[in-house]
């Protein structure tokens, strides 16, 4: 591909070669003379040969955009666009009576597909996936290998499940008499459209009613989400995050990694819940927090140069 050529895909404007051939796409300190690369920060040196960047550097081939980032996102979206879907279900897949395939999509062998599923246009199931009875998964869905999906779930279109994940189990949740014993959980799991959700990542269904993901919410690896619990839209649940049982989050709430919030609790819209913090009271809308407990971001630094002033 061209100079040139990219330009176009991320609508940026070429000072240097326009016919610089892009041999490959590759980060900065790791790029050579016939690679290209991206630099948010244009003061970062590399060897690259072609950059997109949001200005002009001396001797270098630049493509220049308002936004790299964005710029990242068009790029390798275009880059990774699959081809249209057809039609090819493996020999070796199980599916069961009155389920619904759709004219395109791929299911890989060793799938197991229980009766009453329905599944839309454009869909992909990967090798030894697990799919329950009744569930119904929306169109353009990607279903990585090795996942598995229990009875109750629904799913809406364009979201991806990854490895491993297992959505649907039954929750914690235990009565104590005579000895402990489980409570049975009846209710289900609700997906919604442009959910991604990563490897391993457990969702829990619920005792009664459902757990619910909101639609364009990003869930990383290694995340558990227990019964009932509700997410609100365009959230962000980094890695090892935990969410126990009918708690609520709001919209665009943003958790980083290792995060744990007890139940029955309220995370207000647009908070930010930075690493390794324990939540165990409601937080407030449009605010940060951090620490074990939680508290408001700002408070826990004040505390924290206390502490050290005299280091």
């Amino acid at each position: 591909m061209k100079l040139s050529e990219v330009a176009r895909i991320v609508r940026g404007s070429v000072y240097g070669r326009k016919d610089f051939d892009i041999e490959g796409i590759l980060p900065p300190d790791v790029a050579g003379k016939n690679d290209l690369t991206f630099l948010f920060d244009p003061s970062i040196k590399t060897g690259a040969g072609a950059i997109i960047t949001n200005k002009r550097l001396k001797g270098k081939n630049v493509i220049i955009v308002k936004d790299p980032k964005a710029a990242m996102y068009r790029f390798l979206t275009k880059l990774s666009k699959d081809n249209n879907i057809k039609k090819s279900i493996s020999p070796h897949a199980l599916i069961e009576d009155d389920v619904l395939l759709p004219k395109y999509c791929i299911i890989e062998p060793f799938a197991i597909i229980k009766k009453n599923v329905r599944l839309g246009e454009s869909i992909y199931i990967g090798a030894n996936c697990y799919i329950d009875e009744g569930v119904v998964i929306g169109k353009n869905c990607k279903i990585y290998p090795n996942t598995i999906i229990y009875k109750n779930t629904k799913i809406g279109n364009f979201v991806s499940i990854d490895s491993h994940a297992v959505i649907g189990k039954e929750g914690f949740g235990f009565i104590k008499k005579k000895r402990v014993q489980r409570l049975r959980h009846i209710g289900g799991v609700v997906i919604n459209d442009f959910v991604e959700i990563g490897s391993n990542v457990t969702i829990d269904r619920g005792t009664i009613g459902n757990t619910v993901i909101g639609q364009g919410t990003k869930i990383d690896n290694l995340v558990h989400i227990a019964h009932n619990v509700k997410i609100g839209e365009n959230c962000i649940i980094m890695g090892q995050s935990g969410i126990a049982g009918s708690t609520k989050l709001g919209n665009n709430v943003i958790l980083c990694g290792q995060v744990g919030i007890s139940d029955h609790l309220e995370i207000g819209d647009n908070v930010i819940v930075y690493a390794k913090s324990g939540v165990f009271k409601s937080l407030t809308s449009n605010k940060a927090y951090s620490g074990i407990p939680a508290r408001e971001h700002y408070a826990v630094l004040k505390a924290l140069a206390r502490l050290y002033k005299d280091l």
